[in-house]
């Protein structure tokens, strides 16, 4: 967490193939022509606008978010408002905010933004590119939803999620814990010598490297 950025306005431009976590409470973000990268915000006390985006995750608490001309981003909200999709948008993920870091409840109260209510499945759309037949925006499937992981210690008193998930999501959740659960009883069970542990390890790393 930077203080230089408390309350600032923030304008992200041209940010390709990169990670980046605004993690401050922030006055305003104008996210413009950025490509393949995930951005993290703190919470947002006006508007988040997007313009101009394609394969971009973006994480944030806001007063008020929009978007437009982009293509293939995923957006986790928690806002008070409807979701805005303007014009030029094709294939826009929306799903529920899905991450913490320590400072995130302080943060949100100096931003003035609650955990409830969370409008982000209530999107209005503007515009011809929208059609109840051929939507531009979908929501994130259960089964393809995680917790995202802040990499990296801060302090603070936030530990965990502090409020509940939509229960679908938190069912979602549950079962890919059980998955888990029982695919490391299987390799336990399965009773490997350490060459055949050390070819299964391979196995996964380069099938989980195919997957990213």
């Amino acid at each position: 967490m930077s203080t230089t950025l408390t309350d600032s306005r923030v304008k992200v431009h041209r940010c390709h193939y990169a990670f980046m976590y605004l993690l401050s409470p922030l006055r305003y973000v104008s996210i413009e022509k950025c490509r393949h990268s995930t951005i993290v915000l703190g919470p947002v006390a006006t508007t988040v606008h997007v313009t101009s985006c394609e394969d971009l995750t973006i994480i944030t608490p806001c007063r008020r978010f929009s978007i437009s001309g982009s293509t293939l981003c995923t957006v986790h909200l928690l806002t008070p408002t409807r979701p805005l999709i303007l014009g030029g948008n094709d294939s826009i993920t929306l799903a529920p905010y899905h991450t913490h870091y320590p400072m995130l409840q302080d943060h949100m109260a100096k931003s003035g933004i609650a955990g409830l209510p969370n409008l982000w499945n209530n999107p209005l759309c503007v515009g011809l590119d929208h059609q109840e037949s051929f939507p531009v925006y979908s929501f994130l499937p259960p089964q393809d939803f995680f917790m995202f992981v802040i990499p990296f210690e801060l302090e603070g008193d936030t530990k965990e999620l502090p409020w509940s998930l939509p229960s679908e999501y938190e069912e979602g959740l549950l079962t890919r814990q059980k998955q888990i659960k029982n695919w490391q009883k299987t390799v336990k069970d399965a009773k490997l010598n350490p060459a055949q542990k050390q070819q299964f390890q391979t196995l996964v790393e380069s099938r989980f490297q195919v997957r990213l």
